[in-house]
């Protein structure tokens, strides 16, 4: 409580630098004094202890920062955000960015704020890790934060992974920074809460199955609770409860589930305790005792030849050297389901003996008593299950049939069908995959499992193994061998690279220079980009058409393999004995070099898969490019005749001349409307016979040879043979020494 004025004098100042110094840096402690610590009480009622303590403490709320020039860090994981800031937690004296996991290849959204929005971090990238590959470029959003993707490599056996970034300080020097991780796991159990029947001294198995089982801590030692032995242990991708009973009665057993890393509980507090299950046992009294066994499982002979050992508590009513009977019913005429022979007692109060087996037999099914001739003499129980073998395996892919062919892909999940016999309580491993087995459908002769082969598997045959030991099945590595988008092929005619997917080649491509070479270059690192599609194997056709559609050269380049950059995950393993890596030019496999081409003449490259290595899904690209030319220059001779001549000396009109013949240096333009088509005008110079041709003997025929630059109007339609163009132009007459001007038509043959 505020004591005295000076107290309310002191509370005032604070409010007073508290929104002053708020308003400075624009957040929201200004206002924490009075929203949040006054409320609705008056001065006088304020501890100004507690103001200075809140105020303190919202100021370094307020300031923090991961780091200068990084204010936080994200995680998104399953829509799930966890902020660095908000979220991290201490554990063993350190800080850890904790996230909650469903799979071990999980791809988390990666976002860097900067410490002053709408600044860029200069320098700023995701460093590459064991722990995890990166998948998308680190794009800076709106001016708001950073943003990229990365995919974690099998987390439930990374041991706390590391994000690490890189950026340049203030002095323009390289800062890294790490960012613990610590991603878990929760288990989920299933297992029958009904009450289990047992017998004292008898041992129980209890199968416990469910998702994420790999993160609970064992009991692997015998524990005591309650008058029961315990101990919880791994089998396969499940958990075993061992349970063995002293006394009899109703006897609950609380077990408490916790894991091996630690993980973020209902109150966000780190913590190993997930839940505690109960189970309940009634124990029953035997007037037979009960004998364990070492062994849970005995495998079926069916040939009857060969026995196995097995070792039984000890009691002192087995005869050395005596055969005694295993029957399935207490009574007589049960079901014969083995024979036992009493070899000699263990230093370790067992009872070590031969069994043959003559049926199957489950724990699940009843109890076995053991007989002496018909006397039923001791109880046990264990399961007699045919000698595991994988006779079958089949792959289901997504939308496809049940195959039999066992080739796989790097980073292909599907399901497995193993068939056989002995197989529920085998223990099958797909060697360096995930897998996953379908606790509902399973039997003796058929299991269900869910593979994910990784994308790196450094092996090309995944080796199946049955408890243990390598079965004579495996899976085989293949490479995808799928047509990629074609934009890893790129078109260079003149100074830059085009790729052919490009919308550049949309349309022709008119290009008005000396087409030097065409090169097509490859860019092996985009192949595999997105996703795996491994080697492409590609066919080049070439055409050359003058500017009239007519073929000059045709070429086809096959043969051409391009193989997945360095950047690919599977690179190692594609071996580049037949990829061809360098530039193509074209040049050196067309007769009509491109440098050659007449104006308007088109180059037409078509690039598409080869159909006996692609078979579906082949794609094409076609490319069109044009030698543009503005205009065009050419010796042209023709007839002229009906020319009207006029001397500037003589008087009048002028007269008409006969045939006549000029060889003219012409150029002409070209329509940019119209593809590799002329204007219907054109200029020239030149010399000019006028009356060549005209034999006639009169006088008033005058024949000369003028130099002359002449105006042609020639008809629209330019591919005529025959035409009759029109002259206007003014020269110089050698014979006459006199200027003159012709204007009248002409004959033009095209051949």
């Amino acid at each position: 409580m505020i004591k005295s004025r000076k107290h309310l004098f002191e509370l005032y100042v604070l409010l007073f630098l508290s929104i002053t110094i708020g308003s400075l840096k624009n957040s929201e402690a200004s206002f924490y004094i009075s929203d949040n610590i006054i409320g609705n009480d008056s001065i006088e009622n304020i501890d100004i202890n507690e103001v200075r303590q809140k105020t303190t403490a919202k100021r370094v709320i307020s300031s923090q920062v991961i780091s200068n020039n990084v204010s936080d860090i994200s995680l998104r994981v399953n829509n799930v955000e966890y902020f660095y800031l908000k979220n991290n937690q201490t554990y063993n004296n350190e800080n850890f960015l904790f996230f909650k996991a469903e799979n071990n290849q999980v791809v988390a959204e990666v976002r860097i704020y900067p410490e002053k929005e709408g600044i860029a971090i200069p320098g700023l990238r995701i460093i590459n890790s064991p722990d995890y590959d990166i998948i998308d470029t680190l794009l800076f959003i709106n001016n708001n934060h950073y943003r990229s993707r990365i995919r974690f490599n099998n987390l439930a056996k990374a041991e706390y992974p590391v994000l690490l970034i890189s950026y340049l300080n203030s002095n323009s020097q390289i800062t890294n920074k790490e960012i613990k991780l610590a991603p878990y796991f929760i288990p989920t159990l299933q297992y029958d809460d009904s009450s289990v029947e047992l017998f004292r001294g008898e041992e129980k198995t209890i199968e416990i199955s469910g998702t994420n089982l790999f993160s609970v801590e064992l009991y692997p030692e015998w524990t005591k609770h309650n008058s029961l032995d315990y101990k919880l242990i791994r089998h396969g991708n499940n958990l075993r409860l061992l349970v063995r009973a002293n006394n009899t009665g109703d006897i609950s057993l609380p077990l408490e589930i916790k894991t091996i890393s630690p993980v973020i509980n209902e109150s966000n507090e780190v913590s190993n305790y997930i839940e505690t299950i109960t189970l309940k046992f009634n124990v029953k009294p035997s007037r037979l005792q009960f004998l364990n066994t070492d062994k849970n499982v005995v495998y079926f002979e069916p040939d009857r030849r060969k026995s196995e050992e097995i070792r039984l508590d000890y009691h002192p009513s087995f005869e050395l050297r005596k055969n005694y009977r295993i029957e399935d019913k207490q009574e007589q005429g049960g079901t014969f389901i083995a024979e036992i022979f009493i070899k000699s007692i263990t230093s370790d109060n067992k009872v070590l003996a031969d069994i043959r087996t003559y049926d199957l037999h489950r724990m699940s099914d009843g109890y076995l008593y053991i007989k002496d001739g018909n006397k039923t003499v001791f109880m046990t129980n264990f399961n007699i299950v045919n000698r595991p073998e994988i006779t079958k395996i089949e792959i289901l892919r997504e939308g496809g049939d049940w195959t039999t062919s066992l080739n796989v892909f790097p980073g292909e999940k599907f399901e497995v069908k193993v068939e056989g016999n002995g197989l529920l309580d085998a223990s099958i491993t797909f060697d360096g995959c995930i897998q996953k087995k379908d606790s509902i459908r399973q039997s003796d002769r058929i299991l269900f499992y869910e593979i994910s082969v990784p994308i790196n598997i450094p092996r090309r045959k995944i080796m199946i193994f049955l408890n243990q030991a390598i079965s004579q099945h495996e899976l085989l590595v293949r490479e995808y061998q799928r047509p990629a988008d074609l934009d890893f092929v790129k078109i260079n005619y003149g100074t830059r690279n085009y790729e052919i997917t490009s919308s550049h080649f949309n349309q022709p491509v008119f290009y008005n220079q000396t087409i030097r070479d065409v090169n097509i270059i490859f860019d092996a690192d985009k192949i595999d980009n997105n996703r795996l599609n491994g080697k492409q194997y590609l066919t080049i056709e070439v055409r050359i058409l003058d500017e009239n559609n007519r073929l000059l050269d045709f070429q086809t380049i096959s043969n051409i393999v391009v193989c997945p950059g360095e950047n690919s995950p599977r690179y190692a393993f594609y071996g580049e004995t037949d990829c061809k890596q360098q530039t193509i030019r074209l040049n050196d496999y067309l007769i009509r070099k491109t440098y050659n081409l007449d104006a308007f003449s088109q180059i037409i490259i078509t690039v598409k898969h080869s159909e006996n290595h692609h078979s579906s899904g082949a794609k094409s690209q076609k490319a069109t490019i044009f030698a543009e030319r503005k205009y065009s220059f050419d010796i042209m001779v023709s007839f002229p005749a009906g020319l009207l001549v006029k001397e500037f000396s003589q008087s009048g009109i002028g007269n008409l001349s006969g045939i006549s013949t000029s060889v003219l240096a012409e150029i002409s333009f070209y329509d940019p409307k119209r593809i590799g088509t002329k204007r219907p005008y054109k200029f020239g110079a030149g010399f000019i016979a006028l009356n060549a041709f005209n034999f006639g003997e009169s006088a008033n025929i005058k024949r000369d040879i003028g130099i002359v630059g002449i105006a042609v109007i020639e008809p629209i339609r330019g591919s005529a043979k025959f035409s009759v163009p029109i002259y206007l132009g003014i020269g110089y007459l050698l014979k006459e020494n006199d200027f003159f001007a012709i204007f009248g038509p002409g004959i033009r043959l095209h051949f």
